[in-house]
């Protein structure tokens, strides 16, 4: 059977049993002493802790079942108490097997499918692993991949501004006469946005709607936020569906491409698993080919 599908089968019926038990393994921790400190020393993984009828638990049957079921239970049961839990059931397993063998529940039907349904599973997951088991990507590949998708990993320009939404309305045209008149006084631009601004981030940042690249914004705006040149520059008036804009461009980000160090766990992560499932479905159609396979409509 594959020793994977196994443990994470097994970690799947302790761990089962260890939740029915509610609290238990926090109820076992003496008063005063938390988990942390019930942490113990080196442990050695052969040390053998029970033995039911001759079939010996050892340390490391703990290991593997906490490490299947993942970091949550090794946070949670990987301490003096919470092991010694662990322990009662894989004890508590192999006796209610022993008994289920005793009464021959072994050998009855539901067991049996129940049985080979597993070991159906198992044993496929265990080919599975065994035709992708050589499938690696290169640095060279993952390079090459890097080259010829430059685009993929380059950032767009962006810019960061504020602007001032003011109604589109009768007295549109004497606010902005306003509100440009005072950005000419020096009136700062933060303050007029809190005072006159009806967008919802006036209030809370000063208009700021932080960095955006284009495609985000309405067009009316984008085009005139993305014409400012230097930070401080603020646009004329510009209207859209929301409104009459004022712009001021607070920062800009060039287009800029990433560094294959900074992305080269993800090329490697797709390309593998590119190659994974291009294996996967050569496998597939060689079997195919080997058994035969009828589906029934």
């Amino acid at each position: 059977m594959n020793t994977k599908m196994y443990k994470e089968f097994f970690c799947v019926v302790i761990l089962t049993a260890i939740a029915l038990a509610g609290a238990a393994v926090f109820a076992a921790v003496p008063e005063g002493i938390t988990l942390e400190e019930a942490e113990p020393a080196a442990r050695d993984p052969e040390r053998v802790l029970a033995r039911v009828e001759g079939h010996e638990i050892i340390e490391r049957d703990i290991d593997q079942l906490l490490a299947a079921a993942g970091p949550q239970a090794v946070m949670m049961y990987d301490n003096e108490y919470g092991r010694r839990l662990v322990l009662e059931e894989l004890i508590a397993n192999r006796l209610f097997a022993l008994s289920g063998k005793k009464q021959g529940l072994d050998d009855t039907p539901e067991f049996r499918q129940a049985l080979d349904a597993f070991i159906t599973n198992a044993m496929a997951r265990a080919a599975v692993e065994e035709a992708i088991r050589d499938v690696a990507v290169s640095d060279e590949e993952s390079r090459s991949f890097y080259d010829e998708n430059l685009d993929t990993f380059t950032t767009p320009d962006e810019i960061r501004a504020r602007h001032i939404l003011i109604p589109d309305d009768e007295t549109s045209a004497d606010m902005v006469v306003l509100i440009m008149g005072e950005l000419e006084e020096g009136v700062s631009f933060d303050v007029l946005a809190v005072e006159h601004s009806i967008d919802p981030t006036a209030q809370h940042g000063g208009g700021d709607l932080g960095f955006f690249t284009r495609g985000q914004m309405v067009s009316e705006f984008e085009e005139a936020a993305f014409a400012l040149q230097e930070p401080g520059d603020i646009s004329e008036p510009v209207r859209s569906d929301f409104g009459w804009h004022i712009i001021k461009l607070e920062e800009k980000r060039p287009s800029a491409v990433m560094p294959y160090e900074e992305v080269r766990p993800h090329i490697e992560q797709f390309l593998f698993d590119e190659k994974m499932t291009q294996r996967y479905q050569e496998e597939l159609e060689t079997l195919r080919q080997e058994f035969t396979v009828e589906i029934l409509n």
